[in-house]
């Protein structure tokens, strides 16, 4: 007879029928039942993921685990993110350390397949599930792991467990509030859907009737930040073009507001003259961050962002994405040397056009407007 752990591993990489999925799902779960629970988000929280960790905590609230706490090592840092936190009431807890949270049991990873490499203490602490949507480079570590390509967000595959686990009801407020960061997740995976599959159309279908419309339409108000606009502005200004490829450096940026280089570059693939677009900046005064944008069918983003960074030196792709976009960020390393910020804007400019150029058109960079770094 096999132990639930093996059981659990048979439903692996889209193996079986969403509903048998949805079974392994909950009989891992179980292992946590009476226990505690973080599900761990990694990177910037986007709307996906955080609807993502509201739908596992419901689900196991359901199935006995007696406390999930949902944990970020990063900030929030779109304005929309915070505004989907605020207006639903949500309760994240940042924290650099697993340790920091009180005795936890096992982790949970929704929206990712790897633990946030900057998150401390937590080698030790089994990895009870993963649920993502995103190519792994290697096989994901958990007892139960869910991984489809063939869904635009995770929050469909968590539309399959809930209707199989535990369906939500429009009667309860809660469960209206889970529909409605769902919905909001699947849209902003899928830009509005115009990248979702069959599958994320069916995910939506079932939650349509039970999420509050009028906070879903807030939330999903497409308003520009006054610092989007100057980050857009620096773009603007310092935009490079080479055939159907354009690049853009727009210096400094604040870590809280990093997804403004994201927001410049949904901007510039605008163009109509170009395909495929690449935004960058200093994050933090320690990364190298940034933005790919494409409608070229030929560009893999994850795929040419490794060809043009490569990894580090655990072997991990600085950079990934899915068929439209993609990002990157990078150690400073050495060229935070630099004296002063236009010497390290400078290093950082060349670097990056070198590779940039390099790896789209086969060109060494040329002297171009060179982004003033802001003070």
């Amino acid at each position: 007879m096999l132990s639930m752990s093996e059981s659990a591993r048979r439903h692996l990489v889209n193996s079986g029928p969403p509903a048998d999925r949805a079974r392994a799902f909950a009989e891992a779960l179980s292992a946590a039942r009476g226990k505690h629970l973080l599900i761990a988000l990694r990177g910037h929280p986007d709307p996906d993921a955080i609807a993502s960790a509201l739908a596992q905590a419901h689900i196991a609230a359901r199935l006995g685990v007696a406390k999930t706490t949902i944990g970020h090592t990063h900030d929030l840092s779109h304005r929309e993110n915070r505004a989907l936190v605020k207006l639903l009431g949500l309760e994240l807890r940042k924290m650099k350390s697993v340790k920091e949270i009180d005795s936890v049991d096992f982790i949970a990873l929704v929206d990712a397949h790897e633990v946030e490499p900057d998150l401390v203490d937590a080698e030790a602490i089994e990895i009870l599930t993963v649920v993502d949507h995103h190519r792994a480079a290697t096989p994901p570590r958990g007892r139960f792991v869910d991984l489809r390509l063939d869904v635009g967000a995770t929050a469909t595959i968590f539309v399959d467990y809930l209707n199989e686990l535990a369906p939500l009801s429009s009667e309860s407020e809660d469960d209206r509030r889970i529909a409605t960061a769902m919905m909001h997740g699947l849209s902003t995976d899928t830009d509005d859907f115009t990248l979702a599959h069959a599958t994320d159309f069916r995910a939506a279908a079932h939650i349509a009737e039970i999420c509050d419309r009028d906070l879903l339409q807030n939330l999903s108000r497409h308003l520009i930040a006054p610092r989007a606009m100057d980050v857009i502005a620096r773009a603007l200004s310092a935009l490079v073009v080479r055939r159907n490829f354009a690049m853009s450096g727009v210096g400094f940026v604040p870590d809280s507001e990093r997804d403004t280089i994201g927001q410049a570059a949904d901007f510039l693939i605008r163009r109509e003259d170009i395909d495929t677009v690449v935004v960058y900046g200093v994050v933090g005064e320690k990364f190298i961050e940034g933005s790919l944008r494409t409608h070229s069918a030929s560009v893999d983003p994850g795929a040419w962002l490794e060809q043009a960074f490569g990894n580090d030196e655990r072997g991990r792709a600085y950079g990934g994405g899915r068929r439209d976009k993609g990002g990157f960020r990078i150690p400073i390393g050495f060229l935070g040397r630099a004296t002063d910020r236009a010497s390290l804007w400078s290093l950082v400019e060349h670097a990056m056009r070198t590779a940039l150029l390099k790896t789209m058109t086969g060109e060494e960079p040329t002297t171009g407007v060179m982004v003033t770094p802001p003070t």
